[in-house]
């Protein structure tokens, strides 16, 4: 995952998206690399996997990972960053999760990431 973002700035040219400036939802690439997701309760239900860009290399969104019970495989959707909002991790300080408005079902409900 680092290393995809570190190619997409690279792809994308020097401050388009730099890992050390904070970006959306006020955290770096480097912070919401495999951020925990969290519902509106604070209970993890996946994990940031990549950033969304839009035409002119903003980010407008995230892909991530909705964990899923055994037999079915985790799905990855796409959220738009108006639904989400960056929260400090209570149990790693200095450390943020990504808190959703959408409930699970709601988040397995989206079309799959491609």
């Amino acid at each position: 995952m680092k290393l995809a973002v570190m190619l997409t700035a690279a792809l994308l040219g020097p401050g388009a998206y730099a890992q050390t400036a904070p970006g959306p939802l006020g955290l770096t690439a480097e912070q919401l690399d495999d951020a925990d997701l969290i519902d509106s309760q604070g209970r993890k239900i996946g994990e940031v996997e990549n950033l969304m860009l839009g035409p002119k290399g903003d980010v407008v969104g995230l892909v991530v990972e909705i964990d899923q019970r055994t037999p079915k495989p985790d799905r990855r959707v796409q959220v738009e960053l108006s639904s989400l909002r960056a929260v400090p991790d209570p149990t790693d300080p200095g450390e943020f999760n990504v808190q959703t408005s959408q409930t699970r079902e709601q988040l397995l409900a989206l079309p799959e990431a491609r």
